[in-house]
């Protein structure tokens, strides 16, 4: 009896066998992370006493750093000065999403940047943050791919993978400065425009 009531609410081929269409699914956040759309930056924002996880879009944390040989101080401290402004500007209001701007040094020029941010559930429902750029929204990083591919921010893992060494090979080649990479909440990051580079014209 419970088969055929199985049965009677299985009425599609894709019912039956779990069949989706893997650009129609809804990318999680987690996927996002791991795809480099996003970048964690929890731990930096638990020591400004944000508690909720938190996460930069690839294309926000670009825009912070444009210029791929920036020092890794400038790139920290622009990072702590947007959680800084994102925070004083949290501390104003109940909305779930609002924009902020912050002036970030580059290159000897300090433009003021407008970014957004938003809190929104996270792949169980918990509390997250991201901070993104004002055209994007959280709901669909990553599932378009609306920034350029070469924009994405890869971890050193998939580096290692791609290129054919350890993940420590990598590591030493961004100390001896032959791989331009970032460190973002405590882990390297190398843009995929420079994978590309390597791959075309080596190190």
């Amino acid at each position: 009896m419970t088969m055929e009531i199985r049965r009677a609410r299985l009425r599609t081929p894709e019912d039956t066998w779990g069949l989706a269409d893997p650009e129609q699914q809804r990318k999680t956040r987690q996927d996002a992370i791991d795809d480099g759309d996003l970048v964690e930056i929890t731990r930096m924002g638990r020591d400004l006493g944000i508690t909720f996880p938190l996460a930069v879009s690839a294309r926000a944390a670009q825009s912070m750093v444009p210029f791929p040989n920036i020092p890794q101080e400038t790139v920290t401290e622009n990072l702590w000065d947007t959680l800084h402004a994102f925070r004083a500007k949290a501390h104003t209001t109940t909305e779930e999403e609002f924009e902020f701007q912050v002036s970030l040094y580059q290159n000897g020029l300090v433009p003021t940047l407008t970014f957004k941010a938003a809190v929104s559930p996270g792949d169980d429902g918990e509390p997250v943050i991201t901070i993104m750029l004002p055209d994007e929204n959280w709901e669909t990083i990553g599932c378009g791919h609306h920034h350029n591919a070469g924009d994405a921010m890869l971890t050193v893992d998939d580096v290692a993978s791609t290129l054919n060494f350890t993940p420590g090979r990598i590591r030493e080649f961004i100390r001896e400065e032959r791989i331009p990479a970032v460190k973002c909440g405590g882990t390297w990051r190398i843009k995929r425009s420079e994978l590309n580079r390597i791959m075309n014209e080596g190190f």
